[in-house]
């Protein structure tokens, strides 16, 4: 959302960032972003944060996949491996041995 809230405006001053935090985009933004913030809060009430922060890096990977498909950014192979690597990560600090 601020990706979206942003494209095409341009910004000099403080004034221009008060005025963007305006447009609705980007109160749609700020409200997601302080409801993931009262999620986080509630799951590390919940579980170890050694186990909730390695699953919050599937953030990266689901915002290059994003980036690609919504915003039809280029996505250079090394990066591919690099979300594969982490996905792997993730997946392997989840699991209990």
């Amino acid at each position: 959302m601020f990706k979206l809230g942003t494209r095409g405006k341009e910004i000099s001053s403080f004034t221009d960032i008060m005025k963007l935090l305006l447009y609705p985009y980007m109160i749609l933004a700020v409200a997601l972003y302080a409801g993931a913030t009262l999620l986080w809060i509630y799951i590390l009430t919940k579980i170890p944060l050694s186990y909730a922060y390695p699953i919050q890096a599937l953030a990266f990977p689901l915002v290059v996949a994003l980036s690609f498909f919504l915003f039809k950014e280029t996505v250079p192979i090394n990066r591919w491996i690099g979300v594969g690597i982490i996905v792997f990560g993730a997946l392997v600090a989840s699991k209990e041995f």
